[in-house]
């Protein structure tokens, strides 16, 4: 599994709201109630991103199917 990082893309004043995987690219979202409190809506994405599993996106699996087949 190559390293992954946590991407923040979107904030609401201090408080990060959305973030994607930079491997699978899975988008996570600050919950509602966390979105007054930057430290805890931070905590929150990490964990979810912590716990997420990778998938790759089906454009990469077929890339790799096409280079095989030639």
């Amino acid at each position: 599994m190559p390293d992954r990082k946590l991407i923040i893309v979107r904030f609401i004043g201090a408080t990060p709201s959305t973030a994607y995987c930079d491997v699978c690219k899975l988008a996570f979202r600050t919950k509602q109630e966390f979105l007054q409190d930057a430290d805890k809506a931070k905590a929150q994405l990490q964990a979810e991103f912590d716990n997420h599993e990778c998938r790759p996106e089906d454009s990469a699996v077929n890339d790799v199917l096409t280079q095989i087949q030639l």
